[in-house]
């Protein structure tokens, strides 16, 4: 196998085509846990949909119900701030993880690595065969033995790109939402059709052929490293003290050509000593991004650790120590002592811990129960005539919403001095309003009070009291109402 050309990218060639890479299966320590790890990840992208905490979806960011679920939590679209602070701490999170770890997101937790490498590369070993038998099977003349594998490889990756999209899509819709939808034709939910089979399609592009490009061209996140990542960061990282000069890199010469006694070249032997790497090249052939890795840290590396497993197995088999290529830092390779609480790693720790702190503090002080008032907007007062001459009357709509898992049962009233003197009451639907958990409604309101209240002004604020019951407990709320009237 050849090594990489240094001035392009290992899948390109000289004229920018792309070259197609064969990964090589690798076992070890790190292949080991990656198995693990993309196993819970995978099961945890598909089962939380339809997992129900405190009678909620487990993860739901429902956009057109302004709806939003975590893990038993939820926020809707007044909770824009406390949504903000748990995006903040996500990516000032990844931010301190990279800087500690590295690029430990894309090689471990990364969706398009975790399904990759999970799942098509998997499905591709299982059908072709290992790495040259499918770079064979890419050259060999068309058959109906290629035919056939190809075709029966591409509709299991179809398959397995469908169950994605569906399992995507129930984050966004709802579950229940998204069996109902299945149950039914396309043409009775065309849009929401057309969504699945557009992202099924997307995703069949990308995890079948497109992979390792995605990294490359569309992900930014590799552009980040030298921003994100320090001396001190983790990295997989070749040793190259250790490793240098390869195995058959050192010219052989005759030492009575250069005229050297052999005396002489005994004792500068240590400085013409091959290093541990024998370049058997293994670690290019079960990289995913077709890097050498003994280049240094690149951009095209998601540090999967593929590479540390096959060139400890190649050091044992050459009865020489492991470690050639390991999790390191630039600072450690250097003989120079690792610091990881730095100022940078500090900043990001207590960001983290101050988002956390408000994000915490405001689901635990937020209130049971969410209203506000707002004036209808067609008139913004009615004078009253006949019997009621000398009343006006103003209009609301009152925008309620439980916040509990609990049923709650709202009154509405007037809190004023005024309701003692006959000069405002209110005037609503019904007297008691019954809300079930999560459960919003808009409800008219209406306050009918004497002119005298607004006179001189033309306004007059007056508070409005939501009492509450809830797990057989009284609770109150108090918004202000602003009536409006003529001025004289």
């Amino acid at each position: 196998m050849e090594e990489p050309v240094k001035d392009r990218l290992a899948t390109t060639d000289e004229f920018g085509d792309r070259v197609y890479i064969y990964v090589a299966e690798v076992k070890g320590f790190f292949r080991k846990h990656r198995n693990w790890t993309q196993a819970i990840l995978i099961l945890f992208f598909l089962i939380m949909p339809w997992i129900k905490i405190n009678g909620e979806q487990g993860i739901l960011l429902s956009l057109p119900e302004r709806k939003f679920s975590f893990f038993g939590l939820v926020f809707y679209a007044h909770d824009g701030p406390l949504i903000f602070f748990i995006l903040a701490i996500s990516a000032i999170g990844l931010a301190l993880v990279t800087a500690i770890w590295g690029r430990v997101w894309c090689g471990w937790a990364c969706p398009q690595t975790v399904f990759i490498d999970g799942v098509f590369r998997r499905i591709e070993y299982w059908i072709e065969g290992h790495h040259i038998q499918r770079r064979q099977l890419d050259e060999a003349p068309f058959s109906s033995q290629k035919f056939f594998k190809k075709l029966f490889k591409w509709i299991l990756f179809f398959i397995i790109a469908t169950i994605i999209a569906h399992s995507f899509i129930a984050y966004f819709v709802g579950a229940e939402n998204l069996v109902k939808m299945i149950s039914h034709t396309p043409s009775e939910n065309w849009v929401d059709f057309l969504i699945v089979s557009g992202i099924s399609l997307i995703l069949l592009f990308d995890f079948g052929w497109f992979r390792e490009q995605f990294c490359f061209i569309v992900c930014p996140y590799g552009r980040f490293q030298s921003v994100l990542l320090d001396n001190n960061s983790m990295n997989v990282m070749y040793d190259e003290k250790r490793g240098e000069p390869r195995k058959g890199s050192l010219k052989k010469i005759k030492p009575l050509e250069l005229g050297i006694p052999n005396q002489t070249l005994n004792q500068n032997s240590e400085q013409e000593k091959e290093g541990d790497c024998v370049n058997c090249k293994r670690c290019i052939m079960v990289c995913p991004t077709g890097i050498d890795i003994r280049r240094g840290l690149q951009m095209e590396c998601i540090h999967c650790t593929a590479c540390i497993d096959a060139c400890d197995e190649i050091m044992e088999k050459v009865k020489k120590p492991k470690g050639l290529i390991r999790y390191s830092s630039t600072a450690e390779m250097q003989g120079e002592k690792r610091i990881i609480w730095n100022f940078r790693t500090i900043l990001y720790s207590f960001l983290i811990l101050g988002a956390f702190s408000i994000l915490t503090y405001k689901i635990t002080t937020r209130e049971d129960l969410h209203w506000v008032m707002l004036r209808e907007k067609t008139t913004p007062y009615r004078i009253l005539d006949g019997q009621e001459s000398g009343f006006i009357i103003n209009q609301f709509k009152a925008h309620i919403r439980n916040q509990t898992h609990s049923e709650m049962k709202i009154h509405f009233h007037l809190k004023d001095d005024a309701v003692l003197n006959q000069s405002a009451k209110l005037i609503q639907q019904a007297t008691e309003i019954i809300l079930k958990p999560g459960e919003s409604q808009t409800h008219l309101l209406f306050i009918k009070f004497n002119k005298e209240m607004t006179k001189g002004t033309g306004q007059n604020p007056i508070p409005v009291e939501a009492d509450y019951e809830l797990d057989g407990k009284q609770f109150k709320h108090e918004q202000t109402a602003k009536l409006l009237g003529p001025l004289s």
